[in-house]
């Protein structure tokens, strides 16, 4: 009995971390220490969401992401248009170095390939095309080189607390 009411407590926090997240539409089943997030959202960053919520709440434990991403019809474009769209927010974002990024799109899933001198070129990659819209999923295969010489410093401004 104690099992299920600490599963009922975990879904909970679950759930209200989720609605904080904005996605509320996402169900939630908790079975001990896993966690099975399922339904649909409209955007990849949805997903995102949903998925770092569920870790927020539920702490360290098994998470299963089956969210799929269903795209409104006035956000559905072909991957023609997803790559346009992808290399023109890469070309505007000065902390993407474009020119070392290859990108593929097959049915809105981006598929990224190059190489960074540094991890948070990756990381900031990565943060950009979760939020084009079409983009259903992300593969990526970008490489940091092992041992940039010398290491500068982040040159992103730095947020307080």
């Amino acid at each position: 009995m104690a099992g299920r009411t600490g599963d009922r407590q975990r879904r909970e926090r679950v759930l209200l971390e989720l609605e904080r997240a904005g996605s509320s539409g996402v169900r939630v089943d908790v079975a001990g220490a896993r966690v099975t997030l399922s339904g649909a959202v409209d955007s990849y960053a949805k997903k995102l969401a949903a998925r770092d919520a569920a870790h927020r709440a539920a702490g360290a434990c098994e998470l299963i992401d089956t969210v799929q991403v269903r795209l409104p019809g006035t956000a559905a474009r072909n991957d023609a248009e997803v790559a346009a769209a992808v290399a023109r927010a890469f070309e505007w974002d000065v902390f993407v170095p474009d020119r070392r990024i290859r990108l593929a799109v097959r049915n809105g899933t981006i598929t990224l390939d190059g190489e960074v001198d540094y991890s948070w070129q990756r990381q900031d990659t990565l943060r950009v095309v979760r939020h084009v819209a079409g983009v259903t999923a992300i593969e990526d295969h970008i490489r940091v080189r092992s041992s940039p010489d010398p290491v500068p410093p982040d040159p992103r401004p730095q947020r307080s607390a």
